[in-house]
């Protein structure tokens, strides 16, 4: 049986590192496993009392076809004459009907939004699903009130074929291993792309339940930038394996 190596448990971490004085604007970027935060930060964060706003800068599956555990969905400026209570969520996005998806609302009304939500929760990146992801100079779309920014990765990539486990445009060949989670660190493209010394930092390496406990003490050793967290995770069970 796999154990977590620590007693706090990951949202329980998360909150305390990435919201100050009741209020965060979090981007979350990467590859496998941004919904499954949006949707489960936010409903912990709304345990505690916070009011959440759940949005995207880029596209998200529509409301209508994906459960995002949410009090209120807004997909149109009306939102701005709603005002949210405290320990509840709201999903606001644009409705691309030929699409069927959410796309990005205005960043300046979500700008205007962050003044009364306390916790502003962006997915501001795309992967197809895929573990892993290489960016293009288009994304991923940072917007300007943020204060944090969450690189999501999914450890299941170890040991397949680089070309099967990454979003983009890659032109490595071989197999997923450390050091290529450490290129994907300090490439330009790579999961730091949009971190800066001003924003609070967090890699997740998602999926610690599903790799061996050698790949977990290996991938432990990764060095990170801008003084940033960076946690070997299991989304889905709330655990934290292993802290860089």
């Amino acid at each position: 049986m796999i154990k977590s190596v620590m007693a706090e448990k990951l949202w329980s971490k998360l909150e305390k590192t990435l919201v100050n004085n009741g209020k965060a604007f979090i981007s979350v970027t990467g590859g496998g496993g941004k919904t499954t935060f949006l949707v489960s930060f936010s409903s912990y964060l709304k345990s505690l009392g916070y009011s959440v706003l759940i949005t995207t800068s880029t596209k998200l599956a529509s409301p209508f076809s994906f459960d995002y555990k949410v009090d209120g969905i807004f997909l149109s400026p009306s939102i701005i004459n709603y005002w949210p209570k405290k320990g509840e969520s709201v999903f606001y996005g644009s409705y691309n009907e030929a699409l069927g998806k959410t796309t990005a609302p205005p960043s300046s009304m979500v700008s205007l939004l962050y003044d009364r939500y306390d916790v502003v929760i962006v997915e501001a990146d795309g992967s197809r699903r895929l573990p892993l992801k290489i960016h293009t100079q288009r994304d991923p779309v940072i917007w300007k009130p943020t204060t944090a920014i969450v690189a999501v990765s999914g450890l299941w990539a170890y040991g397949k074929p680089i070309k099967q486990s990454v979003f983009g445009p890659e032109e490595k060949s071989g197999l997923v291993d450390k050091s290529y989670y450490e290129y994907l660190i300090v490439e330009p493209e790579g999961m730091a792309k949009g971190m800066s010394p001003h924003t609070d930092n967090v890699f997740l390496f998602n999926g610690g339940d599903v790799v061996e406990e050698r790949v977990r003490k290996e991938m432990k050793t990764l060095s990170l930038p801008y003084s940033s967290f960076g946690f070997i995770v299991s989304m889905n069970k709330d655990e934290i394996y292993e802290t860089l």
